[in-house]
This record gives C-alpha cells, sequence and structure tokens, in this order.
C-alpha cells in the first residue's frame, strides 16, 4: 500500500495567500503564497509521509456545472491582484517539489482530483486529500482521508484528518450521504441554494431516518405538510444540486509515481523570489552542502 497525497492547488494558495499576511520581494513583487504553499507542503509531507504526490489547479469553472446553474460560484470576488500574479509561480513550484501537476481546461480540479483519489484508492493505496473543501466529504473512505487545514489564523498548524467517523461526527451523516446533505442544505461557497426550511439539523434527521433523498420521498406522506410541500416544490431544484455537488468521477487520471527532487532548480526557485527562510530549511531538509548549490560562497 503506497501513501498519496493529492492537494487542492487553487485551495491551498488561497489560503497560503490569506494566511501569510503582506510579504514581498526586495522588487515589491508579492511572495506570501508562494512561501505559504512550501511551507504547507513540507508540513503535510512530514505528518502524512506520502510516496508520492499531485496537485491540482482550475483551468476555470465547469461548464457543465454553470448550464445547470448560471450563477454557480458566480458570487465569488475576482482574485486579488497579489495572488494572480503568484499562481503561476505556485504552480512552477508545485512541480519543483516533487508532484505531478494535473489541470484540464473546463474541468474543475475538484472532479479530477476525486477521479484520481477513487482510481488510488481502488488500487489500495492510502490517499491523504488536503483541502478544505467540505465537498471531498462525500469520498471519504477507509483509504481516503479529507486532511483539513486549521482555521486561518489560528496558532496551530496541525492539520486534522476527516476519515468516515469524523464526517459522521461533523455532519451527523454517512460520507454516502455528504451529496444529498448538501443539495437539501446547500452550499454557500459554490453558490449552491437550498430547500427552503431544511436546514442542517432536518436534512441530517430525514437522512438518519429515511437513508436517501429517494427514500425521504418514497415516505413523503410520513413528513409535516411545509417540508412535504417544499420538497415537492422544489424537487427539480433538488435534482439539479444533485448534479452541481457530485463529482463527476467518469473522468481518466493518468498513473502518478514518486518524481526525484532537483535540488539545484528548487533552491534556485527560492533564490529568485528571496526566500532566505525556505533556503535554509531545504539545505537542511534535503541534506544539502551549501558549497555545491551557492559555490561564489564556498
Amino acid at each position: 500500500m503506497a501513501r498519496v497525497l493529492l492537494v487542492d492547488g487553487h485551495n491551498l494558495a488561497f489560503r497560503s495567500y490569506y494566511g501569510i499576511g503582506e510579504l514581498n520581494r526586495r522588487d515589491g513583487f508579492p511572495t506570501g503564497a508562494i512561501f505559504g504553499y512550501a511551507s504547507t507542503i513540507w508540513r503535510l509531507e512530514d505528518t502524512i509521509r506520502p510516496e508520492y504526490g499531485a496537485v491540482f489547479f482550475d483551468l476555470g469553472r465547469s461548464a457543465q456545472r454553470v448550464d445547470l446553474l448560471p450563477e454557480y460560484k458566480a458570487h465569488r470576488k475576482p482574485m486579488p491582484e497579489q495572488l494572480r500574479l503568484q499562481l503561476p509561480h505556485v504552480r512552477r513550484l508545485a512541480g519543483l517539489m516533487a508532484s505531478t501537476v494535473i489541470e484540464r481546461q473546463g474541468v474543475e480540479a475538484d472532479d479530477l482530483l476525486a477521479s484520481q483519489a477513487i482510481v488510488e484508492a481502488a488500487r489500495g493505496n492510502s490517499v491523504a486529500i488536503a483541502s478544505s473543501d467540505k465537498d471531498f466529504a462525500q469520498i471519504v473512505s477507509q483509504n481516503i482521508t479529507l486532511w483539513r487545514p486549521p482555521a486561518v489564523g489560528s496558532p496551530s498548524f496541525r492539520w486534522s484528518p476527516m476519515g468516515p467517523a469524523e464526517v459522521s461526527k461533523k455532519f451527523s451523516v454517512s460520507p454516502h450521504q455528504i451529496v444529498d446533505y448538501l443539495s437539501l442544505v446547500g452550499d454557500a461557497a459554490d453558490n449552491v441554494p437550498g430547500i427552503p426550511r431544511i436546514g442542517a439539523k432536518t436534512a441530517a434527521r430525514l437522512l438518519q431516518f429515511y437513508g436517501s433523498v429517494e427514500g425521504i420521498f418514497a415516505h413523503r406522506g410520513e413528513l409535516t405538510t411545509t417540508i412535504a410541500k417544499n420538497l415537492h416544490t422544489f424537487a427539480d431544484e433538488l435534482e439539479r444540486n444533485r448534479r452541481l455537488i457530485a463529482f463527476d468521477l467518469s473522468l481518466s487520471p493518468g498513473p502518478l509515481e514518486r518524481r526525484p527532487i532537483d535540488c539545484q532548480a528548487l533552491v534556485d526557485f527560492l533564490c529568485e523570489f528571496e526566500l532566505d527562510s525556505l533556503i535554509r530549511k531545504a539545505v537542511k531538509r534535503y541534506s544539502l552542502r551549501q558549497s555545491s548549490l551557492f559555490p561564489s560562497e564556498a
């Protein structure tokens, strides 16, 4: 069994940008997201000890989901310019840190990552997904663990593993019920509206008792008048929500393998952005001889 680390690249870049604060090269170029990304990947590697991994980036919204709901993710604010400038370099860094970089035009990174996770788990590998996106709870299993970051600004740097038991504790439903749960309550992060008068507690209670949306509809006569009426009125919206929230697992992910780190290229990158503390960590981490990396200082 191999340990595989799959990283939600945009998610981690955003968290790094907002979590590190203002950090700039001497010429004013922002470097906070770059610094935070490298630091977090090393922290995750030290905790999870993966044998190989991949980082997934978005190239725009899913055309299929936008067709279903034009407002899908449309409420999100434009990316800050200082983060936009750093993203291409975060992608470069991901490759330099021995991860396979995966992105596909018109396909959401979440779908690519989820498909890869399912394939790796089916091979018997232990999969760690690094993301704060709760949607990944729907594929958590004995072989797939969702690693959630500490809150931005938290003094703790520990990421927390979420397996099936933790998903059930947090949402009061099992992983296989997460799609139905979020379809009922909605997902504000993606601008997906829920069913009126059905909040988190009601949705969890219905799914605990009836098992699924199909089970709820099959026993609609047992529900309160208000809930039964709303489910009937918004049945089409509920089905749309399920299609929006469920991952597309029909994608064909490529094979992953451990890629060697080009230490010189990584140190050159860190020097380019004047990240001196990370250079020192890299020298120690990879047992490098400083004289071979910086001949002029020998």
